[in-house]
């Protein structure tokens, strides 16, 4: 079990042994450090540098402390001059670690925050600042937000200053992030998605690529189920509330037209669509918009972008849920477009295991597809992305689910697959103890006709029943 203390703990210690030793702040908090850790005792929420000079205080503590004596202040003007350097301060800390963040918290930053914009409701810098200073604390720490903070945070979408709106997003979406309860609060109390629809259409929001990109994270945050301490989440209706309610997927699909020569936002856009692709009416429906069409052209285009390839080929597996998809994936010389792009970022592990994935997809249940990408090379393209990403689990799974898929229905194919192979490495995959997709290199060795020795898993125990 892991140990764990407090920061005044360790803060305690630093002090101890400067004062009573004649360390200096360096020296102190390395033996503090050191002592710990031969205890074993975790420091992964401890701020373990930044102290002053008495090793008693931080930085982090000393701007929240400005910020509150300066909010005491009667002179408005005087108050916001000045407050603005502990802001920055504190946003530099909280940028930092979540150390630092939970630190921050300790010492009621929040709620600090919170009575700056209150009390300076005219003062643009200041809010703007305030606001930045939201979004650092809040990165992977969504539960300091507070119920009064979500209609303040939800006006900022409605300011015209872009700048706001940028971080008011970002706030929005640190603070969805593995927290389902504050999901709910904003699609459903403060009806965001009908905002986000508002800036994707709005003339001067839906030109500015910042204000896209944050809206593709914010969304694709959204629909992440994401949250453990849920047993299951509200994910699905919010893709179809964003997707359906709010015409999403049109809204994107034209956004992939007109910032076509912007790949930092084309990036964000396609796993975004592949996100809100939940039902077969909706794959359909960007297929009809041009997506499909769209992403071929990408990975003919720029198959040499990985950060690109890879946005393509996730909306591609998305949108083989789609039979009509499958069936028109070589209408599009989309067979031979994965193929080679897949070749080309074959030693990159997420290239890897997304293009493979689609692979599979395009394949289950469609043998014409099968026979289309052995016959453009795949087979010994899997074999050698097997053999570079030799413990890499994902990857390999995603391989055998491929291999699987493409033989189920073309026993013909197996041999291929055996003469390059296939049997040798999918055997080596499931030698490993742990931590190997084992199911599915059996179900793969089991469809190319290997031997394979299956387990039952459970087994029910004889007892007599009484009538």
């Amino acid at each position: 079990m892991v140990k764990v203390i407090t920061q005044e703990t360790f803060d305690a210690v630093v002090k101890e042994n400067i004062e009573e030793f004649g360390l200096d702040v360096e020296e102190a908090t390395k033996d503090a450090i050191e002592q710990f850790k031969a205890q074993g005792v975790s420091l992964s929420n401890i701020v373990t540098d930044g102290h002053k000079n008495n090793g008693a205080s931080h930085l982090i503590v000393e701007a929240v402390e400005s910020i509150d004596k300066l909010l005491q202040l009667e002179n408005l003007e005087d108050a916001a001059t000045a407050i603005i350097k502990p802001l920055k301060d504190l946003e530099n800390e909280c940028n930092i670690d979540l150390p630092r963040r939970i630190l921050a918290e300790k010492n009621q930053a929040f709620s600090k925050l919170m009575q700056c914009i209150k009390k300076f409701p005219n003062n643009q810098e200041v809010k703007l600042q305030c606001l930045k200073n939201i979004a650092s604390l809040v990165q992977g720490y969504p539960d300091v937000v507070t119920m009064e903070a979500f209609a303040l945070i939800c006006e900022g979408l409605e300011q015209d200053c872009l700048e706001t709106i940028s971080v008011v997003l970002a706030i929005v979406c640190h603070s969805c992030k593995m927290h389902e309860k504050n999901r709910e609060c904003f699609m459903t109390e403060h009806n965001l998605a009908s905002k986000l629809k508002r800036l994707l259409e709005t003339s001067s929001t839906r030109t500015r690529a910042e204000i896209i990109i944050r809206c593709c994270q914010l969304i694709r945050t959204i629909v992440s189920d994401d949250d453990v301490r849920v047993e299951f989440g509200r994910t699905h209706e919010y893709a179809v509330m964003i997707a359906k309610q709010e015409n999403g997927l049109e809204l994107l699909t034209t956004l992939l037209t007109e910032f076509e020569s912007n790949n930092e936002v084309i990036t964000e856009l396609l796993p975004t669509l592949s996100r809100l692709a939940v039902r077969n009416e909706f794959c359909q429906e960007i297929v009809e918009l041009g997506g499909l069409k769209f992403v071929s052209d990408i990975l003919y285009k720029f198959y040499d972008d990985k950060e690109l390839v890879e946005s393509s080929l996730s909306l591609i597996k998305a949108l083989a849920g789609n039979d009509e998809v499958k069936n028109g994936i070589s209408k599009v010389d989309g067979i031979q477009l994965i193929t080679a792009a897949l070749d080309r970022h074959k030693a990159i592990v997420s290239v890897a295991e997304m293009g493979c994935a689609a692979i599979g997809a395009l394949c289950l249940r469609t043998p014409d597809n099968s026979a289309g990408f052995v016959a453009s090379g795949v087979v010994p393209l899997f074999m050698d992305v097997l053999k570079i990403h030799k413990l890499k689990m994902a990857v390999e799974r995603q391989v055998s689910m491929a291999i699987r898929n493409m033989v189920s229905r073309r026993p013909d194919l197996a041999l291929i697959f055996l003469e390059a192979g296939a049997e040798e490495l999918l055997r080596d995959v499931m030698k490993r103890p742990q931590r190997a997709p084992t199911n599915e290199a059996k179900a793969a060795l089991r469809d190319l006709g290997c031997d394979v020795h299956l387990e039952e898993q459970w087994t029910g125990k004889r007892t007599s029943v009484a009538n």
